[in-house]
């Protein structure tokens, strides 16, 4: 399975986030991808959105929990976060809205992600992502 394959088959990746004291913390969050990126949604008071906002680096991890371990495969990513605002915001919320509703999901409104309302939108750009080699564990940069 390539990284294109392993996204298009999984709707929840894993948020490795720190705060600025560099206290680590994960998240799972529903995501949709996003032409170099992916994007989600959160409370900006949770957790993994403080620590953005003070640290917008993170790593992600997208898998299927569901094989057996000889056949696991996972997209390792490095990515910048920023919580998305405007025309981005706006274009990045039909985006998450059409791979909501292809899995059966209500589409999200711009209403649902502005400052009155509890959710924002978030994006991460990827800088490097990587795969595993084979058995070893060995990981090789992919392009998304």
């Amino acid at each position: 399975m390539d990284a294109r394959e392993l996204i298009a088959a999984n709707r929840y990746m894993t948020l490795a986030t720190a705060d600025a004291a560099g206290r680590p913390w994960i998240s799972p969050v529903w995501f949709a991808p996003d032409d170099g990126g992916f994007l989600w949604i959160s409370r900006p008071d949770s957790r993994h959105s403080r620590n953005l906002a003070e640290r917008p680096e993170l790593a992600l991890v997208i898998y299927d929990s569901t094989v057996r371990p000889a056949e696991r495969q996972a997209l390792y990513v490095e990515a910048v976060a920023q919580q998305l605002e405007g025309d981005r915001r706006d274009a990045a919320v039909g985006r998450y809205s059409e791979c909501s509703v292809a899995d059966g999901l209500e589409p999200l409104s711009v209403g649902e992600v502005t400052e009155s309302a509890p959710y924002r939108m978030y994006r991460a750009a990827v800088t490097a992502a990587f795969m595993l080699e084979d058995e070893r564990d060995f990981r090789i940069p992919v392009g998304l």
